[in-house]
């Protein structure tokens, strides 16, 4: 009879431990304490300007924090981080692109003052 007991206190033990966070339950406006009680400490805290991303990547989310206030719970993280990297990609080729022409336009400068000469 112990032996069962402790088995079942055991076997509680895991399944407790490798319960889902609750993720669904942090809502805008809670506050850092909250989130904390609810999901515990995210892996990483990032400061962002006037926001802190809050990251959990073995949960694949993230929480977005505004005055130590809940401003937006991420539910896929994989896929912002897929958007992020693709974003920049996109960006990169458009400074690319400004380069080009911002050269092209001081050559084209330097001809017409030359012109002028």
């Amino acid at each position: 009879m112990k032996k069962m007991l402790l088995i079942s206190f055991a076997v509680l033990g895991l399944v407790a431990c490798t319960k889902k966070k609750p993720f669904e339950s942090v809502k805008s406006g809670m506050n850092t304490a909250k989130v904390t009680e609810l999901v515990g400490e995210p892996s990483q805290k990032m400061p962002m300007m006037i926001a802190e991303w809050w990251v959990y990547p073995d949960d694949n989310k993230m929480i977005i924090m505004v005055n130590d206030t809940v401003s937006k719970v991420v539910i896929d993280l994989k896929s912002v981080q897929d958007s992020m990297q693709s974003v920049t990609g996109d960006l990169k080729t458009l400074e690319h692109q400004l380069n080009n022409q911002m050269d092209s336009m001081q050559i084209q400068l330097k001809n017409q003052l030359d012109s002028l000469k």
